[in-house]
């Protein structure tokens, strides 16, 4: 008897896939938590690279330059605030769902206190390294302004440990747009670089208010409550994690960093305005890796060779999806960097096409972190990613002086793939062989 609670969508999906789906209501609800991600991810994507690459056609390179400059200088403080806890808290939420209000309370007191401090070392750094007088540093104060509104991504936490993404989705896609629209209106009057700045603070504003209102139609039960023992159990949980996102943003910041110091502003300009395009597409293994999360929870209690077949089966569709956008990529980069960024940013072309190979090591490593955390083997993590960080410093350091911002982008490509690859290879036999795509043969 086919169940009556099936959702609407899977009326018009063929009627053999329909057949496999119905019923089984786990795997809907997962469905429709990805496809409201994907929702977000490619609105985010696109818009990204269409109003980014307007942005960076108006102000020039050597003004967009300055400008990622200091989103890649905050970028590093920033991977801190969140303090690797966002796959911990999740599971926790879909686990002990009735301490959520605990659980929440003391995720968010830990982030407003680190992400002030934060702010504030950002500040004083830049200000000590750079000049106080600098426009760099009004810059890097509004941009760093979104470390302290990124403590309301707790409550993305919330809805995603009950596959309610769809709340998050419309609040942070509201904010986004209003952004945008902002920045597209700031082209058209010929606003100053400052201006732009102050809209990337303005949208972690819209974005802390739009999910304070959304959190308020769908709270947990009970008010937010900090629990020392709570954070001290987290924390002593999430600090590999947190090493790993901070060495992760090194080593994805600092080539940008050591090419402003090494090439100059324009250089760096013309470096930065790739990336949006290269890292169009790694969208798709965050989202469809946030929506599983919890089925490979479940998939990993019901035994270990049912977690590895279904790991197996996500890195198998992970290789194909990377060998399509690096063809799609080789295929279109000259005529799109052209038509979108114009014959200033030409030198960008080249580079697109080698930083492209970055989404093999991206999708990979997303899709590794749903092992690391169910197998609880967390401190594989800040070794992968210290090895990342330390390789992509020797290699910009080799290859910037040889080959310019080219140069760069084969460092990103041989620093990731140092990462995911060869330390798994290394410490992590069974890993390795599941991101290969084969089944690992000990399976205990």
């Amino acid at each position: 008897m086919r169940s009556s609670s099936n959702p609407l969508w899977l009326r018009f999906l063929p009627a053999g896939i329909r057949n496999l789906l119905e019923g089984k209501e786990g795997l809907h609800a997962a469905i429709h938590n990805s496809g409201w991600i994907f929702f977000d991810k490619i609105l985010r994507a696109l818009l990204g690279v269409l109003v980014g690459a307007w942005v960076a056609r108006y102000l020039g390179p050597s003004q967009f330059g300055e400008l990622a400059y200091c989103i890649a200088f905050i970028g590093i403080f920033q991977s801190v605030t969140n303090l690797g806890l966002d796959g911990i808290v999740v599971r926790e939420i879909a686990n002990h769902p009735r301490r959520a209000n605990i659980i929440l309370g003391t995720t968010f007191q830990l982030r407003l206190l680190i992400g002030t401090a934060s702010w504030a070392v950002a500040l004083l750094i830049y200000g000590f390294t750079n000049s106080f007088a600098d426009q760099g540093i009004w810059i890097i104060a509004l941009v760093g302004a979104g470390m302290i509104f990124q403590v309301a991504d707790t409550v993305d936490l919330w809805f995603q440990g009950n596959s309610q993404s769809k709340r998050t989705v419309l609040a942070k896609v509201s904010a986004y747009l209003i952004s945008n629209a902002i920045r597209v209106a700031l082209i058209l009057f010929e606003a100053p670089l400052m201006a732009f700045a102050i809209v990337i603070a303005l949208e972690g504003a819209l974005t802390a208010i739009a999910l304070h209102f959304s959190y308020k139609r769908f709270p947990c039960n009970g008010m937010w409550q900090k629990h020392y023992p709570e954070a001290k159990k987290l924390l002593q949980e999430s600090w590999p994690y947190l090493i790993s996102g901070l060495s992760i943003m090194l080593y994805m910041r600092i080539d940008q960093i050591m090419i402003k110091s090494m090439l100059g502003e324009r250089e760096l300009g013309i470096f930065a305005a790739i990336i949006p395009i290269s890292s169009l597409w790694n969208m798709i293994p965050v989202a469809i890796c946030a929506s599983i999360a919890p089925m490979f929870a479940r998939k990993r209690s019901e035994g270990i060779v049912i977690f590895n077949a279904a790991m197996v089966n996500m890195f198998r569709l992970f290789w194909v999806l990377c060998l399509l956008v690096i063809a799609v990529t080789w295929l279109l980069s000259g005529l799109v960097v052209q038509l979108m960024y114009g014959q200033a940013y030409i030198e960008a072309i080249p580079v697109l096409n080698i930083y492209v190979l970055t989404c093999i090591p991206v999708f990979m490593g997303v899709g590794q972190g749903l092992w690391l955390l169910n197998e609880r083997k967390s401190y594989l993590s800040p070794i992968q990613t210290v090895t990342g960080a330390v390789v992509s410093i020797i290699t910009n350091l080799m290859f910037i002086p040889l080959w310019g911002i080219e140069g760069a982008a084969v460092a990103a490509v041989i620093a990731q793939l140092s990462s995911c690859f060869l330390i798994n290879s290394i410490f992590a036999r069974n890993l390795f062989v599941i991101q290969m795509g084969f089944h690992p043969r000990v399976t205990e």
